[in-house]
């Protein structure tokens, strides 16, 4: 009897594609990064933001690339996919109004075509919180990339207890016809937030850290152990198979 040979698994080139700043981008990549650090996956760690370099503060390992370049070389991006040759996720934080430039860079490279031939699958991690232009920037990308990508939605309820302006959209509706996985972000304590920030610890790092006060580990813990079951349902479209 012939035994078939396994598929080929698909790795994951996880990037954050909306313009729009203070979303929370960078906040979120960070919690995706405790998360899959904690699974054991082989992890490269990318900062696009030339500017402030948040996602490097928390992930000092992670490696910044500046995309604040001309157009005609943007090839330095290549960097992130050949990541993928040693590792099975790379995970790219991007900066505010870089978006367009990440976008360009899959353009001219054709990345959403040359999926299947580089062994990858591009995800696109989208922001969902109470803003209209970020809600805006969601449905462009849904009309350019629609089944050329992968999709996760991150309601973020940093600032608010809704998003009325997200869950009655047509944006919302059509993700939802497609399938579209919807993961959330509870609201973390903004004393807590702000004493990771001036440490710069992600939430996993402060359960643990002595830097920060044991109401602060406590409730770090509480929202650490949320992310991570919410984070388990979207395994599927963030980890390789």
């Amino acid at each position: 009897m012939t035994t078939q040979p396994k598929p080929q698994s698909h790795k994951k080139l996880i990037v954050f594609p909306q313009d729009k700043g203070g979303i929370g981008k960078s906040f979120v990549a960070t919690l995706l990064y405790d998360y899959l650090t904690e699974q054991g996956v082989k992890l490269k760690t990318f900062d696009l933001d030339h500017a402030n370099s948040t996602f490097q503060r928390f992930v000092p390992e992670a490696q910044f690339i500046d995309t604040d370049v001309d157009a005609n070389k943007l090839a330095v991006l290549d960097t992130v996919v050949n990541s993928l040759e040693t590792a099975d996720v790379a995970l790219v934080d991007n900066r505010a109004s870089g978006g367009t430039k990440v976008l360009r860079y899959i353009e001219d490279s054709r990345l959403t075509e040359l999926q299947k031939q580089l062994n990858f699958e591009l995800v696109f991690v989208v922001i969902a919180l109470q803003d209209k232009d970020a809600i805006s920037q969601i449905a462009d990308l849904l009309d350019d990339y629609h089944d050329r990508v992968r999709w996760l939605v991150v309601r973020n309820f940093r600032d608010t207890s809704v998003i009325t302006m997200y869950d009655g959209s047509k944006t919302r509706e059509r993700l939802q016809a497609k399938g579209v996985l919807e993961i959330e972000v509870p609201c973390l304590t903004e004393v807590t937030r702000n004493k990771l920030q001036m440490s710069n610890l992600t939430v996993s790092k402060g359960c643990t850290s002595s830097e920060v006060h044991l109401l602060d580990r406590s409730r770090c813990q509480t929202f650490h152990a949320e992310m991570a079951a919410q984070f388990e349902k979207a395994k599927g479209v963030i980890l390789h198979d």
